[in-house]
């Protein structure tokens, strides 16, 4: 029946046809309750086939506790059929969990950043590792296992895909999750190397760093006051953001951080204290009193952090009313994802998770009425003076798309200061300690300080990590910024060190996804690339099938992270060190191949210094060299005798040969 029929119907004489009318309705109401769709995917976009999250979490399968580390003599063995490369996969995947913000709900961090679909998803992904033969390849689609095949030793152990949607269905992604199909893996959280607050602090003290140097390199910081030449201010205490109040501290200034979650406060009050180094010096409910201890730890030139429960809109508001001016403006709150992530104005925290629940689409419209507001906020407060950088949560992009036509006055943190690292193949390279002991941390903090003796700042860092920086629940780590041959040499250096009993145990290494060459993300990581190669998803397609094809333990590929599905797509590598001539291989070429395709990408684009480090190491880079040859044999010397120089370690002798078993 269409509308035309409808109105005619209801013109008739309807005193007469009370009954007819009644018969009428019901016949609307169920067509509509069996609207015909054209296929299964149309009536998931619908919403019509949503799970509850106990079923889509299969919370039938969730253990009573934490799946627990092996720790002690237990920790030194594997317990898999392929041995460490496994094992190595199953502690990652249970660190991550311990590392989590809601091991109970499989959330890692980032919002909904998972490690799994579901439990059941969890232990079938564990069951297949620990029987894959060493020359098998374990496939995951989106947190479950897809299938294996047999492949050959030098084949990674497992390859992942997170969060990957054809582009024209991405704003109906929350459906796919809501139905079961797909789950947001963030960067970290779905590929398994997930260390922490650490695994963003050197990062973000690196970037406050910068920012501070910009800040006073301005015309108007002599007109700051005392006060505020000191003043940091963001917001978010999350498993991400949470590394922004000590990372302030560790740069000497005083850091202001909203946040509306009073567990994230208590958490980041709590982490370190018992170590005498908190990541959150004080917290308050009141914005007044926050100010008031900033002003007293300025007038004393002391370096302090202070969490205060409020919305990022009520402290950025305060700021404007009261003329304040802070050094460093940013944000870090998850505006990703403005319902599973992002808290409205007007709400308590346990309000707003309330009606996140009840009223989902009434949820959302309050959350963009407060990016609205807080984009302005934070455009406002830049044009007073503040060195205002967008950290990469795509807040920007929300509030121009509703509106705020300046959204993007102020810069991310990769155009302002991180892509000259880039250029040069430097970025996020972390490892863990499969023994589970921090002491094998600490070795590989020494070994570290004396293989980059003349890399200051690096050295700097490791030890204000050593000071500052607590081991956390999962698998004891450290991350630093390396670059091209510095991080081949260190990790074929980590794995004599447990060739030679010096390490208990193997260690993996990995990174973050936000790297030189491993993602496409126009908001963030490539902003405003020289040549305008923003939104090109080629490049991180090379660089994860660059690391798979040169060793690497587990790759993966995943859309979204950080800034939300739709707007990024990058890639990840893990590489197993296990003492052996076989593994120093696969990390000579995984190492290098990983922060050369960040050189690549950016000498691509036009940039003259990642053109000039390409032409320093010789590298091939077409059309921009004349290079027709790579001498792969010259560099690997080169790192044995930089190792053997700095450390006194003897690496094995390249492999000339390599036998694989293909049955």
């Amino acid at each position: 029946m269409n509308k035309s029929q409808i109105f005619w119907y209801f013109n008739l004489n309807l005193e007469s046809k009370i009954f007819d009318i009644l018969i009428l309705c019901i016949h609307i109401w169920k067509s509509d309750d069996k609207m015909h769709y054209r296929n299964k995917m149309e009536e998931i976009m619908s919403g019509k086939q949503r799970l509850s999250e106990d079923d889509r979490l299969k919370m039938d399968y969730k253990p009573e506790s934490i799946p627990p580390l092996p720790k002690g003599e237990e920790a030194l063995k594997p317990t898999t059929k392929a041995g460490w490369e496994t094992e190595a996969i199953i502690r990652a995947m249970i660190s991550n969990l311990h590392n989590g913000r809601d091991w109970e709900k499989l959330y890692i961090y980032g919002g909904s950043g998972k490690v799994a679909r579901n439990w059941k998803a969890f232990y079938e992904t564990i069951d297949l590792l620990k029987t894959l033969e060493p020359n098998e390849t374990l496939f995951l689609q989106s947190g479950v296992s897809y299938g294996k095949m047999q492949t050959t030793r030098w084949a990674p152990r497992c390859v992942i895909t997170n969060s990957v949607i054809v582009p024209h269905w991405t704003p109906y992604f929350e459906e796919f999750v809501a139905s079961g199909l797909s789950v947001y893996g963030q960067m970290t959280a779905g590929s398994f190397i997930f260390i922490g607050l650490q695994g963003i602090i050197q990062g973000t003290y690196e970037t406050i760093v910068a920012a501070i140097k910009a800040a006073e390199n301005k015309a108007i910081y002599n007109k700051l006051d005392a006060f505020e030449q000191k003043l940091i201010v963001s917001a978010g205490l999350g498993l991400m953001s949470g590394a922004q109040p000590l990372a302030i501290k560790m740069c000497g200034k005083i850091g202001l951080i909203a946040e509306v979650n009073p567990h994230l406060i208590d958490r980041m009050y709590n982490t370190g204290r018992d170590q005498g180094a908190p990541y959150l010096d004080y917290k308050t409910e009141s914005i007044e009193e926050a100010i008031q201890i900033a002003k007293n730890a300025a007038e004393k030139d002391e370096a302090i952090s202070i969490g205060v429960l409020c919305n990022a809109v009520e402290l950025l508001q305060y700021l404007v009313e009261k003329e304040i001016t802070p050094l460093v403006l940013t944000d870090q709150t998850s505006a990703h994802d403005l319902l599973n992530g992002y808290y409205p104005m007007g709400l308590s925290y346990a309000e707003a998770d309330v009606l996140r629940v009840e009223s989902p689409e009434e949820y959302i419209e309050r959350s963009k009425k407060t990016v609205i507001k807080h984009v302005s906020l934070l455009v406002e407060l830049s044009k007073k003076g503040a060195e205002t950088f967008d950290y990469g949560n795509n807040i920007r992009q929300q509030a121009f798309e509703l509106g705020v036509k300046d959204a993007f006055d102020y810069s991310g943190f990769v155009l302002e200061y991180v892509r000259p690292l880039f250029c040069e193949g430097k970025g996020p390279f972390r490892w863990m300690a499969l023994s589970n002991d921090p002491q094998d941390i600490r070795t590989t903090d020494e070994y570290a300080k004396k293989l980059f003796y003349d890399d200051k700042q690096l050295v700097n860092w490791l030890e204000l990590a050593d000071k500052y920086i607590p081991f956390e629940g999962g698998l004891p780590a450290r991350v630093f910024w390396a670059g091209f041959i510095g991080r081949a040499a260190f990790g074929m250096l980590m794995n004599k060190l447990v060739a030679e009993g010096i390490l208990k145990a193997p260690v993996v290494i990995g990174r973050d996804h936000l790297d030189g060459g491993s993602v496409a993300s126009p908001n963030r990581e490539t902003e405003g690339m020289k040549d305008g190669s923003d939104a090109i998803g080629d490049y991180p397609v090379l660089n994860l099938m660059g690391n798979a094809l040169s060793g690497a333990t587990w790759v993966s590929y995943h859309g979204g992270g950080g800034v939300g599905v739709g707007y990024s797509l990058h890639a990840g590598q893990v590489i197993l060190a296990d003492g052996t001539p076989l593994s120093q291989e696969k990390l000579f070429r995984v190492l290098t191949w990983d922060p050369m395709s960040a050189v690549l990408r950016h000498a691509a684009a036009g940039y003259e210094k990642a053109i000039d480090i390409g032409n320093q190491h010789k590298l091939v880079i077409p059309g921009r060299n004349e290079n027709k040859t790579f001498d792969y044999t010259a560099l690997y010397k080169h790192i044995i005798n930089l190792v053997k120089e700095r450390v006194g370690i003897d690496l094995f002798e390249p492999m000339e040969n390599l036998e694989i078993s293909l049955l």
